[in-house]
């Protein structure tokens, strides 16, 4: 009987023992979007020409969903419970696509599967897109770089002509050093960074199309 008594204990032990050990706590991800306010027209009277925009190349080591900080000393890690709603380029592409349909430089904008023919294309990199940690009381950075390429087509000879090329870097202060402030930072980045190609757009693409409209006579 006694015998019988330990084996119940020990096992009730036991019991209270693996289940202390294999349950867990439900973990909650937070995920965020990138979005901010619309960017400004630029151009009252858009040029009579299509833009086709690529979906962005990125750099290998930020193609994640996770909101990764970078320290002063170069060391680094990722916030583990906080992540992006999906790869940050596909996000950015999103919004640097509406900002150029808003911005009103071009007629149209399409992509590669679509059945207009482009007179530009543009492709862009996502280079760099971390929480900067550079030193102690100084406040944490959203830091974003990012490299563009327009180039005008010409169809009918089958060349092309570089009109911009330019790498775009915007560091946005946090408010503190935590995901949501940091997010906030990210979109302000990504918001700079658009307003300024989408003017550097306007200025390369005026001086193309008068450039070639004086070759023409």
């Amino acid at each position: 009987m006694r015998k019988l008594l330990f084996l119940l204990l020990a096992s009730l032990i036991l019991t209270g023992c693996l289940s202390g050990i294999f349950k867990r706590e439900a973990i909650t991800v937070n995920y965020y979007q990138i979005e901010y306010p619309e960017i400004d027209k630029i151009c009252s009277e858009p040029f009579d020409l299509a833009l086709s925009f690529r979906k962005l190349q990125v750099n290998s080591a930020y193609d994640r969903s996770t909101l990764i900080y970078m320290n002063g000393d170069k060391s680094g890690g990722v916030y583990k419970y906080d992540e992006w709603l999906s790869s940050p380029d596909e996000l950015i592409f999103s919004m640097l696509q509406r900002d150029l349909e808003d911005g009103g430089v071009f007629k149209s904008l399409t992509t590669r599967t679509s059945g207009v023919l482009p007179d530009y294309s543009l492709v862009g990199t996502l280079v760099e897109v971390y929480e900067s940690r550079e030193l102690l009381g100084i406040k944490a950075k959203a830091h974003v770089v990012m490299l563009f390429t327009l180039t005008r087509l010409d169809r009918g000879s089958r060349t092309s002509r570089v009109v911009l090329q330019k790498r775009y870097t915007a560091d946005s202060e946090c408010a503190s050093e935590d995901p949501e402030s940091y997010v906030q930072g990210v979109c302000s980045s990504i918001r700079e960074i658009s307003c300024n190609l989408n003017k550097d757009i306007l200025s390369a693409v005026t001086e193309e199309e008068d450039r070639l409209k004086n070759s023409q006579k």
